[in-house]
């Protein structure tokens, strides 16, 4: 990503990322447009680094989020359809993972396909697919911590992926009831800066990560 337009790109999230925390603190409008527009922004950004294979798998999971927002966020949520998006995020920034790492990549099979069981059991299937979600997600993050030593992109990565479990805390909490006075905010305070640092992340045209 040129430095002009990162500049620009880091200017206007930041623009939205206040607009939207402030309409939630206030209460004074629906805050979804622009947080619906802020991760269109992520994700066109992220289609100029299309030249690389880093970039393309970054590309292809941020249109997953974008897809997967667009049924959680917008009138008529399908929160399954939603979940079961994220998953498929997960599993490209797996494969990022895989790419950056090569044959240091571990897979973590068990943790991440164990939740399946899940759903032989009599739970609501929306909870068994959220922890499938989430177990692929603590895998991703255990990889992406090991591949922080890399460069200052993969470690960029890695925090995106940290703050983006920590939106995910937020949603579990509030799904429980839990500080729902400040977890309910906590889930776009920690979600826009996550989809950020992934995009900066990206591998740009003739450097690798």
């Amino acid at each position: 990503m040129a430095h002009r337009f990162r500049t620009l790109f880091l200017c206007v999230s930041a623009a939205l990322y206040a607009t939207f925390l402030l309409l939630d603190l206030t209460g004074a409008a629906d805050s979804t447009p622009v947080k619906f527009a802020a991760i269109l922004l992520c994700f066109f950004s992220s289609l100029l680094c299309l030249q690389t294979a880093d970039g393309r798998l970054t590309a292809a999971a941020l249109a997953g989020a974008v897809c997967a927002d667009w049924f959680l966020l917008l009138p008529g949520h399908s929160y399954p359809v939603g979940v079961l998006l994220f998953c498929v995020v997960q599993a490209a920034y797996a494969l990022r993972l895989c790419h950056i790492q090569g044959k240091q990549f571990r897979p973590a099979l068990p943790l991440r396909l164990l939740p399946l069981l899940l759903f032989a059991l009599p739970l609501p299937k929306l909870a068994a697919l959220s922890l499938f979600y989430f177990a692929n997600l603590t895998a991703n993050v255990r990889e992406a911590l090991r591949a922080a030593a890399h460069s200052g992109a993969a470690r960029l990565f890695a925090v995106g992926l940290l703050l983006l479990m920590c939106c995910d805390l937020c949603v579990g909490a509030v799904q429980l009831g839990l500080l729902t006075g400040f977890t309910g905010i906590g889930m776009w305070l920690f979600y826009l800066p996550s989809q950020v640092c992934i995009v900066l992340s990206a591998e740009p045209k003739g450097k690798n990560l």
